[in-house]
């Protein structure tokens, strides 16, 4: 995955921090948990989870070089128990750390869904817990899916030739089987299909553009206006509406089992 710009991101993630902050609004904790956010992006909802957490501590990690940034401008120097780290899901450098992960809309975009799992169980202790929302497949296109169909299009082959669609959507049965596999007990899959209606055409262009680096990064400049432009208007016909985003959400409620 590229890296995402922490402060356009910042600008126009309102809907990523909905669905997450209604995450951890019924999240239960005591406020003494290692807490580890897996793909924090701009350290929003991690200090958040800090607020919450006055005798615990907090490691957010972001594949992200400029996330990171974006995430370490937020901590007051003082505040020494909240830590930022620029560090890949599929290589997390701890063992046995965390009471406590969690991940919010990051996994879909980890073809290798099962060594992200692994890697989050070997870094939470004995019955530690990991709660993992991300978007997962549905019966309707996604706008990842659309995104691919107009690289797809002559227009823009040329661009993209070798290209590989950089997400993926696990069904929500396929990801507790991968769960279980890296040693976690399944507690609970919920899937929900959300809708998020932006406030214009223009702001569903600035969001989408802010989230399709993996493409954008390959036009030139004067070329990825367009190309998000012509991915949110084929999408409008999957939705039936301008400026809809629909979208299937996936949460799993995972624990780490003693000897694992």
């Amino acid at each position: 995955m590229v890296d995402w710009d922490g402060a356009r991101y910042a600008e126009v993630s309102g809907l990523q921090r909905m669905v997450a902050e209604e995450s951890i609004s019924g999240l239960t904790l005591a406020g003494n948990e290692r807490l580890l956010d897996v793909g924090c992006g701009d350290g929003f909802i991690t200090m958040l989870l800090a607020e919450r957490l006055p005798e615990g501590s907090v490691v957010g990690v972001d594949a992200s070089h400029r996330m990171i940034d974006r995430a370490l401008a937020r901590v007051p120097s003082d505040l020494l128990r909240v830590q930022f780290h620029v560090d890949d899901v599929l290589s997390l450098p701890f063992d046995a750390d965390f009471d406590l992960a969690v991940s919010f809309n990051v996994l879909h975009w980890v073809h290798d869904q099962g060594e992200a799992l692994r890697q989050i169980a070997r870094s939470l202790v004995d019955g530690g817990r990991a709660v993992l929302q991300m978007v997962c497949a549905t019966d309707r296109p996604s706008i990842e899916d659309i995104a691919m169909q107009v690289a797809a299009d002559p227009r823009w082959a040329g661009s993209f030739e070798g290209f590989s669609a950089p997400y993926e959507h696990a069904e929500p049965a396929r990801f507790g089987e991968l769960a279980a596999a890296a040693g976690f007990s399944v507690d609970d899959l919920t899937m929900k299909d959300l809708s998020w209606q932006f406030d214009s055409v223009e702001d569903f262009r600035a969001w989408f553009a802010v989230g399709s680096p993996d493409w954008t990064s390959r036009l030139p400049e004067s070329e990825a206006d367009r190309f998000v432009a012509e991915v949110v208007e084929k999408y409008q016909s999957v939705v039936g509406e301008p400026a809809l985003f629909r979208f299937g959400q996936l949460r799993a409620s995972l624990t780490k089992p003693a000897g694992h």
